[in-house]
């Protein structure tokens, strides 16, 4: 899950590139995209869970940080090849092997077979408040939505994954890494992504780029109960442009139907989505609109209310947003009036995540907060979406 969850990639941000606004200079294509999401996830691991893909889900216990790579290539142009295929060839010091293989599949364009349409209601807090404002919570009710307009935070991890999976495989032309078939093994600490990367497939051209940024720190969050509200503090990032905060509670009230407490830190209770992948740009302008924190905040609290609505185990994601590469090939023509036949464009994004938890006893890990609470009666062993709690015995 890209909530936001690591889903919908935006391949069309790639095409806009070939407008240039205020200028008369033609363009054509681009004939490929490629895009890089980079990520490090760091505290429970659980980062993904809200922001970032399964692969990262329930690694990195104790606050380490994990590194996480997420590639796709699409043509832009029809193609006949089948099946599509492609290969991104590292340098040695990203420890990825010689290349890794992007393929695509076939989905299917209806909901998951397994879909199960959840009951129970949302119940939705946003800004950085240790008391709610008035007029919170704004209350969802699942029973009365249609699947196609279900929140994403209705479905289980794994329902998700399909979904989203079965919508995007229906682009044809288009193949991505990590997958089943090809591998995912994800990248382990020393990495570094600096530098010449190549993508050769068998439906577009070759793609060439080199690096200047790397994976992002990870920033460690300590958290303290503070009159029922929960504030928490992070350390910043040097290359961070902005963030966001994202928290779930009401685990053990969900799979029978209970309420589900969601939070985020954003001042619009209709802009939890900025949890995602933004460009510096973009995080400029949430900022202005008090949808994302600048880079300078380093605390924030979530309201009393979401804790005794949700019960004492909240779970929390705090969303760096990094820094963006673009690239085109070839580069535009220093003539205005020379037309710019774009053979590709890639971009590569970067942010981190960081995961912690409060209410529940995790022997000293903590995703990097203070000291662990006292024990509590134990825990079940599934959360909301089926997946197992970290902590727990099972």
């Amino acid at each position: 899950m890209r909530i936001t969850y690591r889903s919908f990639l935006m391949s069309a941000a790639f095409a806009a590139m070939a407008v240039v606004p205020g200028s008369a200079q033609k363009s054509s294509g681009p004939k490929a995209t490629y895009q890089m999401d980079v990520e490090t996830t760091s505290g429970m691991g659980l980062g993904a869970m809200m922001g970032g893909g399964l692969g990262g889900l329930l690694g990195g216990g104790g606050g380490g940080a994990n590194y996480g790579l997420y590639l796709e290539l699409k043509s832009m142009v029809p193609t006949t090849v089948k099946p599509a295929k492609a290969d991104h060839f590292f340098l040695p010091a990203a420890k990825m092997g010689k290349s890794v293989p992007l393929i695509g599949g076939v989905g299917s364009k209806s909901t998951p077979e397994d879909y199960e349409k959840p009951t129970g209601r949302i119940l939705m807090f946003w800004g950085c408040h240790e008391k709610a404002p008035k007029g919170q919570p704004f209350i969802i009710d699942l029973a009365k939505m249609a699947p196609s307009s279900m929140p994403p935070i209705a479905m289980r991890p794994e329902q998700m994954e399909r979904y989203t999976r079965s919508q995007r495989v229906q682009r044809e032309n288009m193949v991505w890494w990590p997958n089943r078939e090809g591998g995912g093994k994800q990248p382990k600490s020393g990495s570094t992504l600096r530098g010449d990367h190549r993508i050769t497939s068998n439906f577009t051209p070759e793609v060439k780029f080199s690096l200047l940024n790397d994976y992002m720190g990870a920033t460690k969050v300590s958290t303290s109960d503070k009159a029922g509200a929960i504030p928490f503090t992070w350390t910043s990032l040097p290359t961070a442009t902005g963030y966001a905060a994202w928290a779930i509670a009401g685990m053990e009230k969900r799979e029978k139907g209970g309420d589900i407490v969601v939070w985020h830190s954003s001042n619009n209770r209709d802009n939890g989505s900025v949890m995602g992948w933004l460009s510096p740009a973009e995080v400029q302008k949430q900022i202005g609109l008090k949808n994302v924190m600048p880079p300078s905040q380093t605390s924030c609290a979530i309201p009393a209310e979401v804790k005794k609505a949700g019960g004492e185990m909240v779970i929390g994601t705090l969303n760096a947003f990094g820094p963006e590469e673009n690239f085109a090939f070839p580069p535009r023509p220093a003539d205005p009036k020379a037309a710019w036949n774009i053979e590709w464009t890639a971009k590569a994004r970067f942010h981190s995540l960081a995961m912690f938890m409060t209410g529940m006893d995790m022997g000293g890990e903590n995703g990097g907060s203070g000291p662990a609470p006292a024990p509590r009666p134990k825990k079940p062993c599934k959360g909301p979406f089926g997946v197992p709690i970290p902590g727990t015995s099972c």
